[in-house]
């Protein structure tokens, strides 16, 4: 009886832990606008009518989809789409100043160990550009003199 009670446990505990970590990921790669949350390659039109009119807009032929384009500037971040069969799919966040920042409380003027701290050591990093990624998107930290200078998520296949 308590060996089985020990397996069962230790599966919990295994679960659980599994559990968690998927949770953090997920998160890693979401951007929470306020009350809207923003995943690479959604659908970008519920979004964009979640978030209200954008402060600038402006749009462009896309060089790798058939039509446009379309740039969201918002307070703190700008939203880019992509079209692809006739609907606007999330592109990339680029944030733009020091007050927005990733649910794990990271922003521009946090510290390369604060964003290790948050994110852990799992990144790729070239020329002080620090890269997180999972199957959608990647996760970007610039840096510069040991400090987060700027932040984008961005759709994988882009």
């Amino acid at each position: 009886m308590k060996r089985r009670t020990g397996r069962f446990i230790a599966a919990a505990v295994l679960l659980l832990c599994l559990c968690q970590a998927s949770v953090l990921t997920g998160w890693a790669y979401t951007f929470q606008a306020g009350e809207v949350e923003i995943s690479m390659e959604q659908d970008a039109s519920e979004v964009i009518s979640e978030l209200g009119k954008a402060e600038n807009y402006y749009e462009a032929q896309s060089c790798k989809h058939q039509g446009k384009e379309k740039v969201f500037t918002y307070e703190g971040f700008e939203l880019c789409t992509y079209p692809a069969s006739g609907v606007d799919y999330i592109k990339s966040i680029w944030f733009l100043g020091e007050d927005t920042q990733t649910a794990e409380g990271i922003h521009i003027g946090s510290t390369i160990d604060e964003m290790e701290e948050a994110y852990g050591d799992d990144y790729t990093v070239e020329k002080s550009r620090y890269q997180y990624t999972d199957e959608n998107c990647v996760l970007t930290f610039y840096t510069k003199k040991g400090l987060v200078n700027g932040i984008e998520y961005k759709a994988l296949g882009e």
